[in-house]
């Protein structure tokens, strides 16, 4: 079963949860209990995380800077 990342749009609440194929509607706000989520599409998900996406040009995205002291 494949993990996604969810986000409640009642509460806010972000969670992961174990889906089986297809059965995304039934997944539940682990905070209120609410049917009204997202299926959020992860950075791991479409690159293997931010150190693959970030370039020279972008910030790091903890910053609007596009040179800091954190960013890379």
């Amino acid at each position: 079963m494949p993990l996604y990342e969810f986000s409640c749009r009642r509460c806010g609440c972000r969670f992961e949860s174990l889906v089986r194929l297809g059965e995304e509607k039934n997944v539940r706000c682990r905070s209120c209990q609410s049917e009204d989520v997202e299926k959020l599409l992860s950075s791991f998900g479409i690159g293997g995380g931010r150190s693959r996406l970030t370039t020279s040009s972008s910030s790091c995205g903890t910053c609007t800077s596009k040179s800091c002291s954190t960013c890379r």
